[in-house]
């Protein structure tokens, strides 16, 4: 039985750079769309894909494309463009708070320190939600290597098999399955019936 829930951040509990690029846009005075959308967009990204295959990790695909962007005229630092302490999803932030005190909670995260800065986590608004927060930069290792999601259940006091892995990148969902937890793949593109989908998964506790 699924006591403990593990959640990803970047794009789950926060929005994706994709989803704030007309915002950018707007402010420089750039045409929309300047800003390619990656798997907002009809037929998709195959680079940013390679990241749920593992080809890629998100922090080389986002390097090479704002080197793209760069060439063409619209450089851009994604990490200082936008406040991303603003831009989290509500329905997850919903759904998390629902099913506090249901389930034990945890952040996992590879790349957070980039996006909201060092040692986010001391001042993180929602810390209370969650009885573990993890960051690789805590650890020294990534998704999908094994040790990061058994530290987080050891945190929660909890065996592997307790617990359920939320990510939107596969290769880190494998990751979790390779040492005994369950997973579940939450499509960013669709945030609404992602967070639908997870509370029939975990529902009648």
């Amino acid at each position: 039985m699924i006591e403990a829930l593990i959640w990803d951040m970047g794009g789950i509990i926060y929005k994706t750079p994709f989803e704030v690029f007309h915002l950018i846009e707007a402010a420089r005075g750039w045409p929309e769309g300047t800003l390619p959308r990656g798997p907002f967009t009809r037929n998709g990204d195959p680079e940013y894909a390679k990241c749920s295959t593992g080809e890629l990790t998100e922090s080389e695909y986002w390097s090479a494309f704002e080197a793209s962007a760069r060439a063409r005229g619209f450089p851009i630092d994604l990490h200082r463009s936008i406040d991303w302490s603003q831009e989290l999803r509500p329905e997850v932030l919903e759904t998390v708070e629902s099913l506090h005190g249901v389930f034990f909670q945890a952040t996992l995260s590879n790349d957070s320190s980039t996006w909201l800065g060092d040692d986010w986590w001391e001042t993180w608004p929602y810390r209370h939600l969650f009885e573990a927060v993890v960051d690789v930069k805590m650890l020294g290792l990534r998704k999908p290597h094994p040790d990061t999601y058994l530290t987080v259940a050891s945190r929660l006091r909890m065996a592997p098999e307790q617990c359920l892995f939320i990510d939107d990148m596969q290769v880190n969902i494998d990751g979790a399955l390779q040492v005994g937890m369950e997973g579940f793949f939450f499509d960013h593109t669709d945030p609404v019936r992602s967070c639908r989908q997870l509370i029939r998964r975990v529902g009648g506790r």
